[in-house]
């Protein structure tokens, strides 16, 4: 009885040590993960109603955005009809251009969600499993590892900076209107909204700045081109000169 007393004890000692690794070092930026998940879900909930009404606000521009942790996410309108809905297009949105072309680089929003499995509360739970020590020390050191090496990715996603919405008011960004949202996440503020027609011209823009897109591939895809065409017009919303605007005849 002593023995498996004594087992015990240091079973728990062991599980104490782990709750309190996970508790100073993982739980804090889980939180804030889930805490900006939540209001930007809710940030784009409250955009279903559209762009109709123009607001832009020119104090943010391009430039300073360069160094900034952007989120973004693409929806369609309907998609943003219920919670359910729009959790569906966060977990399916597919890669698009947009960051590419507008030389910014580009958090999805399902990142805000995606935990390795050993950071999260349903593993440490599992701690109450066993009482074996051998693996509970297992359990100790994947913990450990996962805070070296899978952490600081997440880390770096909070605080976020600013959360950019791209609603295609119809099937498909190629010939519906996308509307626009920018928010200043720090202010709280939204500093862009507006609606874009692209009609899947090319509009030619100069950037210094940031990733490039292959042109050869631009020119030869719709969807890239419509991308590109989208991210001209929220540069020129946001004070980037635009150059070569091609019109559709």
């Amino acid at each position: 009885g002593a023995y498996f007393w004594r087992q015990e004890v240091r079973a728990d000692e062991l599980r104490d040590r782990i709750r309190a690794q996970h508790a100073e070092r993982v739980a804090p930026t889980l939180e804030e993960l889930e805490a900006t998940r939540i209001d930007l879900e809710a940030k784009a909930l409250g955009a279903k109603s559209g762009a109709a009404n123009r607001l832009v606000d020119t104090e943010v521009r391009l430039s300073a955005l360069h160094d900034k942790e952007m989120i973004y996410l693409r929806v369609r309108a309907p998609e943003l009809a219920s919670e359910a809905g729009l959790r569906a297009a966060i977990r399916s949105a597919q890669e698009d251009a947009i960051g590419s072309c507008l030389g910014l680089e580009l958090t999805a929003l399902s990142a805000l969600s995606d935990v390795p499995e050993v950071l999260t509360a349903k593993w440490l739970a599992r701690v109450d499993d066993t009482n074996d020590m051998q693996r509970l020390s297992v359990r100790e050191e994947q913990l450990t590892r996962a805070i070296e090496r899978e952490l600081p990715a997440l880390t770096e996603r909070v605080p976020a900076d600013y959360f950019l919405l791209l609603v295609v008011q119809g099937k498909s960004r190629l010939r519906d209107p996308v509307d626009v949202f920018l928010w200043d996440l720090a202010q709280d503020k939204l500093v862009l909204r507006s609606r874009t027609d692209n009609r899947g011209r090319l509009i030619a823009v100069r950037s210094q700045i940031g990733p490039k897109v292959d042109s050869v591939k631009a020119a030869g895809d719709p969807i890239v081109t419509a991308d590109c065409s989208i991210a001209a017009h929220i540069k020129a919303q946001l004070g980037e000169p635009t150059m070569d605007l091609a019109t559709p005849d």
